[in-house]
């Protein structure tokens, strides 16, 4: 037990930093459907006041054009789930090339994820083995068979006038 508790908390910094990572690109590095990261300046985001109530610097989103005069990023705005149905409303703006600070594009961080598989093969491989070993010495953690023999009988009288 302590030792599964000891390599769930190694794996949590891997499992906070996911499997993807951002990396420095350019506009015209971009093609349609990468997922990018973009800083604006405070000209652009004074210009998306109304499109963006958050008034957040960051957004992140899609790229569905991109070329050395602009951007167009579909970016997500709201997520709404009733019963099992899942709808996600997403909003497109274009974004002139002088109000991108920065963009950075969403890769794949191979080391860590293949330290993830490898830390999730260990812990499944430690609770089969114990599993296992568990049954091979008998110790199983079955409750003892109920006594049949000492059976308790209570009877309640009601009285109706």
């Amino acid at each position: 037990m302590i030792r599964t508790r000891t390599v769930a908390a190694v794996s949590l910094p891997l499992l906070a930093g996911a499997c993807h990572h951002y990396v420095p690109g350019s506009l015209v590095e971009l093609d349609p459907g990468d997922r990018v990261r973009t800083l604006l300046t405070q000209e652009q985001i004074e210009e998306f006041d109304e499109f963006l109530p958050r008034g957040e610097r960051a957004l992140e989103g899609t790229v569905v054009d991109a070329g050395a005069e602009g951007l167009l990023l579909e970016v997500p705005l709201l997520t709404v789930a009733e019963g099992i149905r899942v709808d996600s409303y997403h909003q497109r703006l274009r974004i002139p090339a002088p109000g991108l600070a920065d963009v950075e594009v969403r890769s794949l961080a191979r080391g860590r994820t293949y330290a993830l598989v490898g830390i999730a093969g260990v812990v499944v491989g430690a609770i089969v083995w114990d599993q296992v070993g568990r049954a091979r010495r008998g110790g199983t953690n079955r409750p003892d068979p109920p006594n049949e023999d000492g059976v308790l009988v209570i009877s309640l009288g009601f009285v109706f006038d």
